[in-house]
């Protein structure tokens, strides 16, 4: 970002609230943070033709940006897959596009581990068995770290005797949970 960027970007935070600015820097590396605050420090008797003109420019970028010219599946599709990873992508962008509803396990696999804990914390441990072991290892083990000792050598037990479970993912499930203890 050259100086006229930054110093832009800079009138344009000082021109929003606080908690947009917060939620815009969130966005950025911290060079650029350190960079833009600067600026911001050093404004001073900014003129309303300043902003005017700053936010003018800002909006007459963002037109010509905008995205609602495009295929929104292509879009949809290209914007998840950046954020998300092919794998994920493929399976959120297959729900979204031809209306699967997400729900249930797969509803589970996009929330974090200490919500899906709350959420089946009360349940028998051979449900907790089950409904972990259709979700990723990683989130699995994440999950299992939220119970106590006792439940979580439980549920553990429950999914080596679980039929179809391989050996070799139970390893990997146990060794990524002893890992983190």
């Amino acid at each position: 970002m050259n100086a006229e960027g930054i110093n832009k970007a800079a009138l344009l935070l000082m021109s929003l609230g606080e908690d947009e600015a917060a939620e815009a820097f969130r966005f950025l590396d911290p060079r650029e943070v350190q960079k833009i605050s600067i600026a911001m420090a050093a404004l001073k008797n900014v003129t309303h033709g300043a902003v005017d003109a700053v936010l003018q420019d800002f909006i007459k970028e963002a037109e010509t940006h905008t995205t609602l010219s495009l295929d929104s599946k292509d879009y949809i599709r290209s914007v998840l897959t950046r954020a998300l990873g092919e794998d994920k992508a493929g399976n959120v962008i297959d729900r979204i596009l031809h209306g699967d509803d997400v729900t249930g396990i797969e509803g589970l696999k996009w929330m974090d581990a200490p919500a899906v804990a709350e959420l089946i914390k009360n349940e028998h441990p051979q449900i907790i068995a089950t409904i972990l072991v259709h979700l990723d290892p990683e989130q699995a083990s994440d999950v299992l770290e939220c119970f106590v000792e006792r439940t979580r050598n439980d549920v553990l037990l429950r999914i080596a005797t679980l039929d179809g479970i391989q050996p070799a993912a139970l390893r990997e499930l146990l060794a990524a949970v002893q890992i983190r203890h």
